[in-house]
């Protein structure tokens, strides 16, 4: 009758994991196909680790692990490009969409080291919508705000942060991968003063742009 359950291990989110330091984390959709999948920036604290354990090193492949769409993931982190074979000590992640193609990317922070821009290049074989709010009544960047996307059977619900992952912060544009759907046929904005703003019928494959108490979407 508990409320949580721990399925890390049935479900192969935990795969791969167990050796090493792990550090900031990312819950997103890379392949747009309306599920979520999980980047895991990985490096130990000590760079002499080496010395007194052979297990867990201080230089670390970072791990991606794709949602299979019925509550398991795969690791990819060997089949995912050169990007993601760099081993390094990881610490900080963030994600967006740096090159405004439809598709998240990320930078790593590593110790001792430059930064990692992977850029992400997958197949353009699904539909994507990206968000932006603008509060009025309430805070400017929309911070603690709900988005609920219904478009055809795929429901998908996110919410405006400030300040995500380790010690990382990656801007309030939220993004959704939507699959094989064409249309949204309702998107509901729940703001923090109480406030609900509802759109209809919208197109995918944009970014767009929603203001507190507006009736109509902005497109970019």
């Amino acid at each position: 009758d508990d409320l949580f359950e721990d399925v890390t291990r049935v479900t192969g989110a935990g795969a791969r994991t167990y050796p090493y330091v792990t550090w900031g984390t990312g819950f997103v959709d890379f392949d747009n196909d309306g599920d979520r999948d999980i980047f895991i920036a990985c490096g130990h604290l000590q760079d002499e680790i080496d010395r007194y354990d052979s297990t867990s090193p201080y230089l670390a492949q970072n791990i991606l692990h794709m949602n299979t769409g019925d509550g398991r993931f795969v690791d990819v982190s060997d089949t995912s490009g050169d990007g993601l074979k760099v081993k390094l000590s990881s610490r900080g992640a963030a994600f967006d969409d740096l090159d405004n193609d439809g598709d998240i990317d990320a930078v790593i922070l590593n110790s001792r080291s430059e930064p990692t821009i992977l850029r992400n290049d997958s197949p353009v074989t699904h539909h994507w919508i990206q968000i932006r709010l603008r509060g009025k009544k309430t805070n400017r960047d929309g911070v603690g705000a709900n988005v609920k996307i219904s478009a055809g059977n795929l429901t998908l619900v996110d919410e405006v942060h400030s300040g995500r992952s380790y010690q990382s912060h990656y801007g309030t544009r939220l993004h959704f991968g939507l699959g094989a759907q064409e249309k949204i046929n309702r998107i509901e904005v729940r703001w923090m003063g109480g406030g609900v703003d509802v759109f209809h019928d919208v197109a995918v494959d944009q970014r767009l742009t929603l203001t507190e108490g507006a009736s109509r979407v902005q497109s970019h």
